[in-house]
């Protein structure tokens, strides 16, 4: 272990031992298996410093990957409700880096610890920072603490953090590094192999396959960029599944579904090959009119349809004004997109903000 390795293990044990409790430990809205896992192993991280932690998400568990997991689990999550961390002391991000964004809190809401791998494009502000957007996933991260503080995996964290790195690095192909192999290996021993089976064979609900035979027959194909609008949406996850489906087209290497739901514009953007870094380029798409950011080959956006003013149309007019928008702002802005960056040690970024005055002893 390096000398940076054990001075972040025991700034990351002080400021959790030293959090107001309980700590909520929070996912991204609508939480992915990496965001599931990276908050289960936190937790347990907390409970063997005898810091009392609840991992928690707001919106829904709708992916059918996503909910196989935590039912095949067991899995305990604390939803957060419209008062946000009402009752909690501490808070945790896990799998994102600001409050406001991407999760109901509040934007000014303090934060002790932030664990991500997701490179930010605004500073984080937090007691103790780790973003390391050189790993695969937030999980390959938290199974690096759990190995460094001599943590043994309970099965289901184990589970929940392997699944989430095979996820994110699409079986160790998409940004993957050796970090994540080594870090598989290390939870390998501890999971429950036919709990990931199951959840990484749930069946396709058929309002998924109605989102994917919409998405199929409104796309509009510009080169190798694919545009979809789907119109109204019951779940958000189903643009996601959408995106990854029509990104298998043969000459598309770039993928942007969205639809609408209660009074949102959802936007899930994929790309491949390196060519674009679809994260930079929703940023720049729709970052002026919404909330939008991810990796540099998948991305989401949420765009209030009250950017659009108070007009009265019918839903159809709505659908077309929506497509118009969205799909013409990302158009554009694939025009000077930027390709997807090298990563390196430069990509790291570790780190406590002055609100953390204690010494590392």
């Amino acid at each position: 272990m390096t000398g940076e390795e054990s001075s972040r293990l025991r700034r990351l044990r002080r400021v959790l031992t030293d959090a107001d409790q309980p700590v909520a430990v929070v996912t991204h809205d609508n939480p992915d298996p990496d965001a599931i896992g990276a908050a289960l192993a936190l937790v347990d991280i907390a409970r063997s410093f005898d810091v009392d932690a609840v991992p928690c998400y707001a919106g829904e568990i709708s992916h059918q990957e996503n909910r196989a997991l935590v039912n095949l689990l067991g899995l305990d999550l604390h939803r957060l409700s419209a008062d946000g961390l009402d009752g909690f002391g501490g808070l945790a991000l896990v799998d994102h880096s600001r409050p406001g964004v991407n999760d109901t809190l509040d934007p000014d809401t303090p934060v002790d610890i932030v664990i991500d791998h997701h490179p930010p494009r605004e500073p984080v502000s937090a007691t103790f920072v780790d973003v390391q957007a050189e790993a695969g996933a937030t999980s390959t991260l938290l199974a690096e603490y759990l190995e460094g503080y001599g943590i043994e995996p309970a099965t289901t964290t184990a589970t929940a953090l392997l699944f989430g790195i095979r996820v994110d690095t699409r079986e160790f192909v998409r940004e993957a590094s050796e970090r994540d192999f080594e870090a598989a290996a290390f939870l390998l021993p501890h999971v429950d192999g036919s709990v990931l089976e199951q959840a990484e064979s749930p069946s396709l609900r058929p309002d998924v396959v109605d989102v994917l035979a919409r998405a199929v027959r409104s796309r509009d194909v510009r080169g190798g960029t694919l545009a979809a609008g789907v119109g109204e949406i019951r779940e958000t996850d189903a643009l996601a599944q959408a995106a990854d489906f029509l990104l298998g087209l043969g000459g598309v290497d770039v993928v942007v579904v969205y639809g609408m739901l209660d009074d949102t514009v959802h936007v899930s953007g994929r790309a491949r090959g390196g060519g674009v870094d679809i994260g930079e380029t929703f940023r720049d798409a729709f970052g002026q009119v919404g909330s939008a950011g991810g990796h540099a080959d998948m991305a989401g956006a949420q765009i209030p349809l009250g950017v659009w003013g108070d007009v009265e149309v019918d839903a159809d007019d709505l659908r077309s004004i929506v497509d118009d928008v969205v799909s013409d702002r990302f158009f554009e802005a694939m025009e000077t997109a930027l390709p997807a960056p090298r990563l390196s040690s430069a990509a790291e970024m570790i780190f406590e903000t002055p609100r953390d005055e204690a010494s590392d002893g």
